[in-house]
């Protein structure tokens, strides 16, 4: 019975993402150049995994491991079975919010490295409402929409902070981000240990959420949870914002080159401001999403490292919100076997993180030499 339900959640998946393909189909006179841009960068991204693949199995070698077998854990770990792709989806989903959140930001220009605070401000804003809600017993859907909203508020208010600095101010975003990141894992710690902290626990944790704002599991024995579709709807929503009105081609106007969007009689500050807003929304709502779908209370290191990881799968990605899905999916895959690979054959996770870099480096370089040949 179970077995039955997760092929058909699975099934549910494949037929929302096939939805979601045959929608961003181009126009039939772009439908030829799309296709073979399409096919470029499938070629590329192929390529670039095995690379990636190759120089990460010289750590394994060096460690006098088989690399099959390492890879081969990898893959079982991660795909070998509706478990471990449910739990390969779990892992997705920050990821893929994330992502979402980071390329909007990219695409406008705004160098947001500050996924990683607005991910644990969206988890504290969710987190805050969810034990104040605790004793009210809400209807499921009520307090479920208010955890949610919580985390949206939290991630774009602290996405603001930067946004309005740069606007305003003229100081580098980068700085900034990568600065309020330490602050929002330092809050956070501050809420674990001190007034939010449930003294039952035996570890440093927060008291627990209202259990009417968990989220729903999708299959039974796993963690899989209803945050899969906010993530589709998400990427849905990205997708028409970029591709079917003003302020998707504003955006992408101001990012492509500013000067002749304002010349063009674009309002800059706005387009910014309304493009964090959005990012830090998305990211924050990946927090939440982590906070009632998997913890149901805020923990220490909750994150680890969603926001730097979701800045390669942006840039992977090309900002483009169907790119970001299957680039969460994919490095999620790779966290999850290299969990397995630590525990079975004592592998470390930083081999999988040169695997990870080796494949964007790859990425970027067999870009540009391919293009450069066929311009040749």
């Amino acid at each position: 019975m179970e077995s039955m339900e997760g092929v058909l959640v699975i099934n549910l998946i494949k037929s929302l993402a096939t939805s979601l393909l045959r929608s961003l189909k181009p126009a039939s006179a772009a439908r030829g150049r799309s296709l073979s841009e399409l096919a470029f960068s499938g070629i590329v991204y192929l390529i670039s995994i095995g690379i990636g693949l190759g120089i990460g199995a010289i750590p394994v070698i060096v460690m006098g491991k088989d690399p099959v077998k390492a890879y081969w854990t990898l893959f079982h770990a991660s795909l070998g079975g509706i478990p471990q792709i449910a739990e390969t989806l779990v892992k997705t989903i920050p990821l893929w919010l994330t992502g979402l959140g980071i390329s909007l930001a990219f695409s406008v220009g705004f160098w947001n490295i500050g996924g990683e605070g607005q991910f644990y401000l969206g988890a504290i804003a969710a987190t805050g409402i969810g034990i104040s809600i605790a004793s009210l017993h809400l209807p499921q859907p009520i307090a479920l929409f208010l955890v949610m909203a919580a985390g949206i508020i939290g991630g774009a208010s602290w996405a603001l902070i930067p946004a309005f600095l740069k606007v305003f101010q003229g100081i580098n975003e980068i700085i900034v981000t990568v600065m309020m990141n330490f602050i929002a894992i330092l809050l956070s710690e501050y809420l674990i240990l001190g007034p939010w902290r449930d003294p039952a626990a035996p570890e440093p944790m927060t008291l627990p959420i209202a259990t009417e704002s968990i989220l729903p599991k999708l299959v039974p024995r796993t963690w899989l949870h209803a945050g899969l579709f906010i993530a589709i709807a998400a990427t849905v929503v990205a997708h028409v914002i970029m591709k079917k009105t003003v302020l998707g081609y504003e955006i992408k106007c101001v990012g492509a080159n500013p000067v002749a969007a304002k010349w063009s009689g674009i309002d800059i500050s706005r387009v910014t401001i309304y493009s964090m807003l959005l990012a830090g929304g998305l990211i924050g709502l990946a927090g939440a999403s982590e906070i009632a779908g998997i913890h149901y209370r805020l923990l220490r290191g909750i994150s680890p490292g969603y926001g730097a990881l979701a800045i390669i799968i942006a840039l992977l990605a090309k900002y483009e919100p169907v790119g970001v899905a299957v680039a969460s999916f994919f490095f999620a895959a790779l966290l999850v076997g290299a969990d397995a690979l630590q525990r079975t054959i004592n592998m470390p996770v930083s081999a999988v993180y040169v695997i990870e870099a080796t494949i964007l480096l790859s990425t970027y370089i067999l870009q540009n030499v391919l293009r450069r040949g066929l311009r040749a």
